[in-house]
């Protein structure tokens, strides 16, 4: 079993239980113990989990998916390389809707092109709030002030009349049934962002693919999405999911290209 799949497994495994000693993972992963220690190491040096005494444990113990504000000083380098894949699909002058994520708050950091910028992310707002290339619009509500977005009927109004070239959305749980999140008001306003849109563009890491039972509202159907944007390759199974015509892109095979 290579390192990537070995970590993968064991990211799944601490999802279930939660908490996990070194012997736990020795058992789990059928591994010695310096092996079991250099994955621990890997994946909290990712972010991907918090190393205990004696093994791990999944992030924001206690919670079933960690907080927004917990969740930005994670992954700097991996959310960087995925906003800089995002930059290219940029055309001037587009109408864009751009998610609550931090991979896309990353991307409102990067943006030079000129656009006219709808988001319920109040953090998208305060980054964009300077960026004389683009017009912006931030959708008014009800404010979620754990996660800084707004939602609600007001918001819904204001999406309503909008036509975008292209949909950028984060997500908490993609599975063949769809893309999910953790508040209803926020999956509503994806629903409807994709419902307005011929160019829906999913950006997050590979990590939410496959979970159960962590976010159950759907804010989009699979077959909505024209473009996505991982860090790793999907799996076979994962990429039937899509319709055929996906274009899928990946930050890893994109570094090895680069390097090549």
């Amino acid at each position: 079993m290579n390192q990537i799949t070995r970590q993968r497994q064991l990211l799944q495994r601490l999802e279930q239980v939660r908490q996990m000693s070194i012997a736990d993972v020795m058992s789990a992963l059928g591994v010695s113990r310096d092996t079991a220690r250099r994955d621990i190491v890997a994946l909290t040096d990712q972010g991907l989990a918090q190393r205990t005494h004696g093994g791990l444990q999944v992030l924001n113990f206690g919670s079933r998916i960690p907080s927004y504000a917990d969740r930005l000083h994670q992954f700097d380098a991996v959310k960087t390389g995925l906003a800089e894949l995002v930059l290219p699909l940029m055309k001037v002058n587009q109408y864009l809707f751009i998610d609550v994520s931090t991979i896309l708050l990353k991307l409102t950091q990067l943006m030079t092109q000129k656009a006219t910028v709808y988001t319920h992310s109040l953090d998208n707002a305060i980054s964009l709030a300077t960026n004389p290339a683009v017009d912006l619009h931030l959708l008014g509500g009800a404010l979620n002030q754990e996660n800084r977005f707004f939602s609600g009927s007001a918001t819904l109004s204001e999406l309503t009349p909008i036509y975008f070239d292209q949909v950028f959305l984060g997500a908490a749980v993609v599975n063949e049934r769809g893309i999910f999140y953790v508040d209803a008001g926020d999956a509503a306003i994806k629903r409807q962002a994709l419902a307005q849109t011929l160019c829906g563009v999913l950006v997050c890491e590979h990590r939410k693919f496959g979970q159960i039972g962590i976010a159950h509202f759907c804010g989009g159907q699979l077959d909505q999405i024209q473009v996505l944007i991982t860090d790793e390759p999907l799996t076979t199974e994962e990429q039937s999911w899509f319709m055929p015509g996906t274009v899928m892109i990946n930050l890893m095979e994109e570094k090895t290209h680069d390097n090549n």
